[in-house]
């Protein structure tokens, strides 16, 4: 199975699962339920990395590159959400392109995974 499908588990989970409706408004005003938002996003896509690690490639999960895979997508999320949240236009067009941007980050590190 690919790990794709298994970092979009976990971006469902992480953006939609876990984040109350809530968390979702105050997280546009507030920096501090963001960045809970994004720590709760970045979890949740490490968990299902962890669960593909012990499946497929054992040792994945603890190689260099993965921690740092996180800790760029806690900063690409947050600043993205940050953006996304202070742009007075919320318009469908742009929730899609927002999702197709979290999609196309962990797209790219699929790639970066099987490239190495």
């Amino acid at each position: 199975m690919d790990i794709l499908f298994f970092l979009i588990l976990g971006h469902f989970c992480g953006d939609y699962a876990f984040q109350s409706d809530r968390m979702a408004e105050r997280k546009k005003s507030s920096l501090i339920i963001l960045s809970y938002h994004v720590i709760v996003y970045t979890i949740c896509i490490g968990a299902f990395f962890v669960f593909y690690s012990l499946l497929y490639y054992p040792g994945l999960f603890y190689q260099t590159a993965t921690l740092l895979f996180l800790g760029i997508l806690y900063i690409e999320h947050w600043v993205q959400d940050f953006i996304k949240n202070r742009n007075e236009t919320c318009s469908k067009q742009n929730y899609y392109i927002d999702q197709m941007i979290h999609i196309a980050v962990l797209y790219f590190y699929r790639i970066f995974i099987y490239s190495g």
